[in-house]
């Protein structure tokens, strides 16, 4: 069943969501022009649909008082940890445009069914997770691959061997181990400006058909055309419309201008989030061929330690969390923030040593040539043997 556009906004509740939360939902929705959405908290009204976010402190307590005081209101569930007996249509996490807009447009199909549904609490709650203070290190889930089954709480054992497309687990303190997730850049800010800084002429970005910014790879300069909190939002989301054209023609005055080191630094910072940045092998050794200006980029927890022990000796990324007794989530983020700026490079790993057996004969050095002796000493030799 299809659903035509609707003539007014969609107004859209939401529960268990904090400000930075509410945000990210903000700017997706100002980006769809297909459909109308806008926030209930902004614009008041009758909401027709709603999304709820499970994995805040209170946990599904959130859900529990959201069907309270609207038991026929359709309703997305949204979280980190799905369930097979979800009581409402799920999206498991990060969330991403082209997974949230036709969720939502399946609830307007069948609201029905959907609030019906809804009206049933879960079988098995689970409990509220806190999220650790570096991102979590979670299994990612592909846009192509339906959603896993429940997640296992931290505790319990893990498997031997990641699902395909995902990193080696990594042991963190205590043996405990965790997959790590993969930060894919295509669809997003950081490969957008990725691939105009590799350019070499003045490149214009476009985000959902709009001029985002204007980039000059040879001065180091960017001119932008949305403030930064708006420019943090959009690089925390995935699957947007993005475009690098060529400079040809007079820009209008930007609202920011700033060096294109210090935006790529610190979107790789906001894009990263604590995941592994896809094509690195956790167990090839990384190397940093110089510093990075450190006193003028954004603060990174740790980068100075890192960069010491890359700099100095190339070092896999499972080793490096051990030497550092660091989250990976930290040092993932610095090897995306120094990626951006091609300081980083993954060292080949070096063949073995031939046996002694098989090693060729070594000459023999070369006897030395006697030394050229003095005037004086021939001379003495002379006498000597009169």
């Amino acid at each position: 069943m299809s659903v035509s556009t609707p003539a007014e906004p969609i107004t859209v509740l939401t529960a268990g969501m904090d400000e930075r939360k509410l945000a990210l939902f903000r700017m997706a929705f100002r980006l769809h022009t297909l459909y109308p959405y806008r926030l209930a908290s902004d614009h008041g009204g009758t909401p027709q649909l709603a999304i709820i976010d499970v994995d805040s402190a209170t946990g599904w307590q959130v859900w529990q008082q959201y069907r309270q005081q609207h038991p026929a209101l359709p309703a997305l569930i949204v979280t980190a940890y799905p369930s097979d007996d979800a009581p409402a249509l799920q999206m498991v996490k990060p969330v991403r445009m082209e997974k949230l807009f036709p969720l939502l447009r399946q609830l307007l199909a069948t609201p029905a069914a959907a609030a019906d549904s809804a009206a049933l609490p879960p079988a098995s709650p689970q409990p509220a997770v806190t999220p650790e203070p570096a991102a979590a290190l979670l299994a990612a889930t592909p846009a192509s691959q339906p959603a896993p089954g429940p997640v296992p709480p931290p505790a319990a054992v893990r498997p031997t061997r990641p699902p395909p497309g995902e990193a080696p687990p990594l042991a963190r303190h205590g043996g405990q181990r965790r997959i790590l997730q993969r930060f894919h850049t295509a669809g997003t800010i950081y490969g957008l400006l990725l691939d105009a800084a590799r350019q070499k002429q003045p490149q214009r970005l476009y985000c959902e058909q709009r001029l985002l910014a204007s980039v000059d790879p040879l001065a180091g300069q960017v001119q932008l055309y949305a403030p930064l909190s708006s420019l943090q939002q959009l690089a925390e989301l995935d699957g947007l419309r993005l475009a690098c054209q060529l400079q040809t023609e007079p820009l209008p005055p930007p609202v920011l201008h700033m060096g294109l080191t210090t935006l790529l630094w610190q979107v790789a910072l906001w894009s990263c989030r604590g995941r592994l940045l896809a094509g690195i092998d956790p167990d090839t050794p990384l190397r940093l061929r110089q510093w990075p200006n450190l006193t003028r980029l954004a603060p990174l927890d740790g980068a100075l330690r890192i960069a010491g022990l890359w700099s100095r000796t190339p070092t896999s990324l499972r080793v490096a969390v051990s030497l550092l007794r660091m989250e990976p989530a930290v040092l993932c983020n610095f090897i995306a923030a120094s990626h951006a700026l091609g300081l980083l490079e993954q060292v080949g790993k070096r063949s073995e040593a031939a046996p002694s057996a098989t090693r060729p004969a070594t000459p023999a050095p070369a006897p030395l040539p006697p030394a050229r002796q003095s005037l004086l000493s021939r001379l003495l030799g002379r006498i000597k043997n009169l």
